[in-house]
């Protein structure tokens, strides 16, 4: 929220410089816990996540087929054709 005199900001701001510093060294470190979860970032991007598992699901759903045309030709044809 800004603030509505600037000059009463950077009084502030120089004021509590060093609260605000040792706040995210604090932060950085680990030592909040859930809140350093919150605020460092994340080692595997959403996106990446999300990508890896599409090949994943893709090269199952290819393994499946292909192991599906192998039964299928073993047995003869698809089930239900009528051949003996």
């Amino acid at each position: 929220m800004p603030y509505k005199n600037p000059e009463r900001k950077r009084q502030w701001e120089r004021e509590h410089r060093d609260q605000r510093n040792a706040r995210r060294r604090q932060i950085r470190s680990g030592v909040e816990g859930r809140t350093a979860a919150a605020v460092t970032p994340d080692p595997v991007p959403a996106k990446a996540a999300t990508s890896r598992s599409k090949v994943l699901a893709s090269i199952v759903v290819g393994i499946g087929v292909v192991l599906l045309t192998v039964v299928a030709g073993a047995s003869g044809g698809t089930p239900g054709s009528g051949q003996k």
